[in-house]
């Protein structure tokens, strides 16, 4: 994923503490891993580890040698699914690996190496004679989605879509080698990698940290480092407080994106305004890891024109609109979003006997709904958001929107006729959304109840974990996150 025109002596990677590692260290530090990851057939490498120099250049290693790299937990029922024929722990980690069937294999790093000081990964390999199983030749990746982490299911990506939407990327944002990026998100998600991908495939730089993206020592190294970006999903944006805008003064960050789950209009406002006095962008975007990343993008100079859009295809991208059951207060043209471009995934896996198959999607059903206006793209909710509330077919996402406020976090999940509305803030403002949503709804009252809560549960990706309230509603355990 390097570009391969990278001057050696450009800085490619700025570790905590000041180091910097150039183009040409940082390959000779992949070469050396590669040694340790040779092996006669094409490999499943399993890299537990996120943030860290180490599992980066392991990653990297095993893509040059073509092999296949799962971002999974080195878990027993992970290492039984899939029986990767190695394993690279996180760093400090590994104890457990001979009880799993895997010894280590020598320490990678040499003297001779420049930048070897800084420390190689520890490889453990499989200690089975017997096949693990063919693997498709143009597998390069395996991710866990949103609602998958942990489990062995994964989203199986190629060499040829992790190319081409680092690419598309490139084009959407401009990014030059002149860019410098922290990993202000796990790398073992779409979003992350996708950041780290795009930037090593221009000859840009990445600013290495494994600190929260809100937290004071993430923005001081990433300010000493020169970061010219800046990636986030909308909590840490809503996060956002006087404190981090006096940080972002003092950096030279100009470009800030944004995906995951939807970022609401009022906020979305408050960033673009917050960078054009920078003289800088915000880029509201949208991706699944189904896509490999980002599916689109929303040129800033769109705004506020588009807002409430998530912006065109990237580049190569197609998105259109299919016809789908939605729901009463179904915009025109609303239906089922699907994609067709870089990055769209060859399919799922639960095991090592799917690595073999090949590419078994051409169009993909996001799972998402929206409409199209002009070429932009609106989404509206989930298809799997749509309830029934007394044979009234509705959107709780869309429910959710009327009674949006960025300063009192809400959410919305149906169980057998009555709307629950989980609240975060003001007692006094969510009842006032309660009774908003019955008059939205035309229902008696007593079918919206509120459910006051210190914070909504999230998943990995950011994103309201949704299945743990629906339980909170049928076992009446609130009370957990308080």
């Amino acid at each position: 994923m390097t570009h391969g025109e990278a001057s050696p002596r450009s800085p490619a990677v700025h570790l905590v503490g000041g180091r910097a590692l150039s183009y040409g260290e940082l390959a000779a530090l992949v070469r050396e891993v590669e040694r340790s990851l040779r092996h006669d057939t094409k490999a499943l490498v399993l890299c537990a580890g996120d943030r860290d120099l180490s599992t980066l250049t392991a990653y990297l290693a095993a893509l040059r040698l073509g092999h296949s790299v799962a971002f999974l937990p080195a878990s027993a029922e992970v290492l039984a699914a899939y029986r990767p024929e190695f394993v690279v722990p996180a760093p400090g980690g590994g104890s457990d690996l001979a009880d799993l069937g895997y010894a280590p294999v020598e320490d990678v790093a040499g003297e001779h190496v420049p930048g070897a000081d800084v420390g190689g990964p520890h490889v453990f390999r499989g200690r089975s004679a017997r096949p693990a199983g063919d693997i498709f030749p143009d597998l390069a990746l395996l991710l866990s989605t949103s609602g998958t982490t942990g489990s062995p299911k994964a989203v199986r990506l190629s060499y040829d879509g992790l190319a081409d939407n680092a690419a598309a990327i490139v084009r959407a944002l401009g990014v030059t080698a002149a860019e410098r990026a922290p990993t202000t998100l796990p790398i073992t998600h779409a979003y992350g990698l996708s950041v780290v991908n795009s930037h090593l495939s221009a000859g840009a730089g990445v600013v290495l940290t494994d600190r929260s993206p809100l937290s004071l020592a993430m923005w001081d190294h990433a300010t000493r480092a020169g970061a010219t970006s800046f990636a986030a999903v909308p909590t840490t944006y809503a996060a956002f407080g006087p404190a981090h805008a006096d940080l972002l003064e003092r950096s030279e960050i100009r470009t800030m994106t944004q995906s995951g789950a939807r970022l609401g209009d009022e906020l979305t406002m408050r960033l673009v305004r917050m960078m054009e006095r920078r003289r800088g962008r915000f880029f509201p975007m949208y991706g699944q890891t189904e896509a490999t990343s980002r599916i689109t993008c929303l040129d800033p100079a769109a705004l506020p024109d588009r807002l409430g859009s998530v912006g065109t295809a990237v580049p190569g991208g197609v998105i259109t609109i299919a016809p789908a059951e939605v729901h009463d207060r179904a915009a025109p043209g609303e239906g089922a979003v699907h994609y067709r471009g870089p990055g769209v995934m060859l399919g799922y896996a639960t095991g090592r006997d799917d690595l073999g198959r090949g590419p078994e999607v051409d169009v993909l059903d996001t799972g998402d709904l929206g409409y199209l206006r002009d070429g932009y793209l609106y989404l509206t909710g989930r298809t799997k958001r749509i309830a029934k509330v007394l044979g009234v077919r509705t959107s709780l996402d869309d429910l959710e929107r009327v009674v949006e406020r960025a300063d009192h976090p809400s959410a919305v999940v149906c169980d057998d006729d009555v709307v629950y509305l989980f609240g975060a803030g003001d007692p006094d403002v969510h009842e006032r959304q309660r009774r908003r949503l019955a008059e939205v709804l035309g229902v008696p009252s007593r079918h919206v109840a509120v459910r006051h809560v210190d914070h909504l549960p999230r998943t990995p990706g950011g994103k309201v974990d949704y299945r743990a309230l629906a339980a909170a509603v049928d076992t009446r355990e609130v009370g957990r996150w308080n």
